[in-house]
């Protein structure tokens, strides 16, 4: 249930009560006048048992919904990064109760302190790509740890962080003040032994694509084709913006990336961006051009 949605209802039930009450004590001042015909009198008694049944059931009302909140709709949110670099970010767009939250990462999952199995534990990836790391390997080392605790929670895998709609929101907002004339992005994704590359950069690009109207955005690899050197040769924009989709800041962006020369060599500038998931904090550092 959602916050808003369950403060409606609440609102109702207080609402309900109210005039339940207000009604059982306006109809207990009538019966004190004199002079009441037989069937007023009846029919204000019936007014006021009719009231005293409807603050009865706001209560219920209450009690449901406070059941429902606390304990038939109760979540456990296991947070799991790839390395210790990403533990503090959040799952965008989602309202999580600090209670119930808990963070590892793929490395101590073994150790680590997760969920209890009395409530079904939604399982955040937070990962920019789906892959054997963020899926075999991540629901063997969740099983396995529970396993060793004897413990068999109900476990809900979420989609990883790169597949979240609000990433390209967050660099839609970075990427439109840097925006010149003849300016392109180029988003460099990590390369995959998968047979195919992994959806979520393209499918980054292409929501970029739609909140950057006009401006050419196009992906590249690093380990794969197409090698993202390649396709900075290839853009018809002059001015750059190289966004790393990755995680946090590390080797790859500093070995991996194409360079200001690599840009000069093709007669292009190039400005880059914090890497994609670094958007999402408040800390990120916006480079200005």
């Amino acid at each position: 249930m959602k916050r808003r949605t369950f403060i409606l209802l609440l609102l109702v039930c207080a609402a309900a009560f109210a005039a339940a009450l207000w009604g059982s004590l306006s109809c207990g001042a009538r019966l004190e006048q004199a002079h009441l015909a037989p069937a007023q009198e009846q029919h204000l008694r019936g007014l006021i048992y009719f009231h005293f049944a409807v603050s009865q059931l706001a209560i219920l009302g209450v009690v449901i919904l406070m059941w429902l909140r606390h304990y038939r709709w109760k979540r456990y949110y296991l947070l799991v990064s790839y390395n210790e670099k990403g533990l503090s970010l959040d799952p965008p767009g989602i309202r999580m109760p600090r209670a119930r939250v808990y963070r590892c990462h793929l490395g101590n999952l073994s150790t680590a302190t997760l969920p209890p199995a009395d409530a079904p534990v939604l399982v955040y990836p937070m990962f920019m790509q789906s892959g054997s790391s963020s899926g075999i390997r991540l629901t063997t080392a969740i099983r396995a740890a529970y396993t060793a605790r004897a413990e068999q929670p109900q476990l809900y895998y979420q989609p990883v962080l790169g597949a979240s709609p609000w990433l390209a929101e967050a660099a839609a907002a970075v990427i439109r003040p840097l925006l010149q004339e003849e300016s392109g992005v180029l988003v460099v994704a990590h390369g995959s032994n998968l047979p195919e590359p992994p959806p979520e950069p393209r499918l980054f690009c292409r929501r970029l694509r739609e909140l950057l109207p006009g401006t050419e955005v196009s992906c590249g690899y690093f380990h794969q084709q197409p090698e993202a050197a390649d396709v900075l040769r290839c853009m018809s924009s002059r001015h750059i913006l190289l966004l790393p989709f990755l995680l946090t800041e590390g080797l790859h962006t500093s070995r991996d990336l194409p360079t200001e020369q690599d840009a000069a060599a093709c007669g292009k500038t190039l400005l880059r961006l914090p890497v994609a998931a670094a958007l999402l904090t408040s800390h990120a550092q916006t480079p200005q051009p």
